[in-house]
């Protein structure tokens, strides 16, 4: 007989896209992360006044992707949310992120449903039944600039409703 972590395992995949971009899927949730879809030799915009060369074609076009629950996104710079993410992605899409990544992006980018969440914040998504919590948790990956960054680490976890 399984059990219900053995139950749980099998409704769990991840399809490597480039750089950070990942297409998840938990149980009937589809997620994707900090999307990048660049050609390879496209630059990347990382602020502060540099950039980064694509050297790879993104494994999944923006157009071949599956239809999304939500989005969840590290930080705001171009290697992880690129102009053809901001082009193709569905404006009501649900997109978990910075307090600061999520005002941008209702604002200037008109992303309605951008959720900004504190570190040990959590986000929850609701879908046939079952409950999807998206927790921000500290994270950095290159030095903070003069005042500080806003990039996170995350962690998901889902369950049937009762």
């Amino acid at each position: 007989m399984k059990t219900e972590a053995d139950l749980a395992l099998r409704q769990l995949s991840m399809r490597f896209i480039g750089n950070a971009t990942t297409l998840l899927r938990c149980g009937p949730f589809t997620l994707l992360t900090d999307p990048n879809f660049l050609h390879r030799g496209q630059r990347a915009y990382l602020g502060f006044g540099l950039s980064s060369r694509r050297l790879t074609e993104p494994a999944l076009q923006a157009g071949d992707l599956p239809r999304l629950d939500a989005v969840v996104l590290s930080h705001l710079h171009g290697d992880h949310w690129d102009r053809i993410a901001r082009a193709k992605l569905d404006r009501g899409l649900p997109i978990v992120t910075t307090p600061h990544a999520a005002r941008r992006l209702q604002g200037l980018h008109r992303f309605r449903h951008a959720v900004g969440l504190r570190t040990w914040e959590s986000h929850t998504l609701v879908k046939d039944g079952s409950l999807l919590r998206i927790t921000s948790m500290p994270g950095r990956h290159a030095p903070a600039p003069p005042g500080g960054c806003c990039h996170r680490s995350w962690a998901a976890s889902w369950s049937s409703a009762p």
